[in-house]
């Protein structure tokens, strides 16, 4: 709330930047923040403007997003055309990038030159969960609005309101920081199964090599496009976040906390040189996975290189 209002007051006062960097963990609150933001620049308040804003049908709105692993090149091709235009209904014309860490370099690099030589009354909203991902010289352009991380215990509490149970709501607040996401994720129940699978594949690893091996079949037919085997990595790390955290007997919120008995006794299996091998093992299969590395391949050189 207290963002709106400092919003509402560059608003009052005239004093728009042609850029703002919205950045957090919370990808839902951006969201929200910045539809809110755009609808006060091109709408004023009025009831009929802000229907266009909201379904996406304002001429000098433009929202960009993506399910892919990155942005594609026609969308941000289109999305300057577009902005190179003069307002049509309003005084302003408005952008959102959402996710905007998943441009290409070379979407990036186009961005980049926009803001440098912005058409007048042009304003871009760019939202990203990874600031560090984005170039330095981007930040530098941009006003930056950051959103206060929201607490894990107050997203599992907001995810159980939805009718999600503790145990998933858990889960996926290790995954993604994003409410919408996550309900989407559990609706068909996709992210139940593959829980499940993590799970099971994490024990095969300590217990029986071999298998886990053979497992994996299973495990890529439920993580079959690279978002859920993304998906499917951050909650294997997870996993063994809490493996760690019985080990040195640290009490915090786990990711998967009906299966504390099976992870206190995989954590009197491993030493502490043994759970970081394979935390680091998962987080450069994770790296390789978004270089376009073959999956199959990506997952059995986890498996092979954290049992050593």
């Amino acid at each position: 709330m207290q963002l709106k209002e400092e919003l509402d007051q560059l608003l009052s006062a005239e004093q728009l930047s042609h850029a703002y960097l919205f950045e957090g963990d919370n990808m839902f609150e951006m969201k929200t923040t910045a539809m809110y933001f755009a609808e006060q620049i091109l709408c004023n308040n009025e009831g009929n403007c802000i229907t266009k804003v909201q379904t996406m049908n304002h001429p000098d709105f433009m929202y960009i997003q993506t399910e892919e692993t990155t942005i594609k090149k026609q969308q941000i091709e289109e999305l300057l055309r577009k902005m190179n235009q003069k307002p049509i209904e309003s005084k302003y014309k408005v952008y959102i990038i959402e996710a905007f860490d998943k441009l290409t370099v070379q979407g990036e690099n186009s961005i980049l030159k926009f803001l440098e030589e912005p058409p007048p009354n042009t304003i871009a909203l760019l939202l990203t969960t990874k600031k560090d991902q984005i170039l330095p010289t981007i930040h530098s352009r941009c006003q930056l609005i950051h959103f206060k991380p929201a607490s894990k215990e107050t997203f599992i509490e907001d995810l159980q309101a939805s009718d999600i149970s503790a145990a998933i709501a858990h889960t996926l607040s290790f995954v993604t920081s994003d409410k919408d996401e996550a309900i989407s994720l559990t609706e068909e129940q996709l992210f139940t199964q593959l829980r499940k699978s993590v799970a099971k594949l994490a024990d095969l690893m300590v217990k029986d090599h071999q298998m886990a091996l053979i497992y994996l079949i299973d495990c890529i037919k439920v993580a079959n496009t690279r978002p859920l085997q993304q998906l499917f990595l951050n909650s294997l790390n997870a996993y063994f976040q809490d493996v760690l955290h019985a080990k040195i007997e640290l009490d915090s919120i786990k990711a998967f906390p009906d299966l504390d008995a099976q992870i206190v006794n995989t954590s009197t299996q491993l030493s502490l040189s043994d759970i970081s091998n394979y935390i680091q093992c998962i987080t450069e299969a994770n790296r390789k996975l978004a270089q376009n590395v073959n999956a199959t391949l990506v997952f059995e050189q986890m498996v092979i290189k954290g049992k050593r």
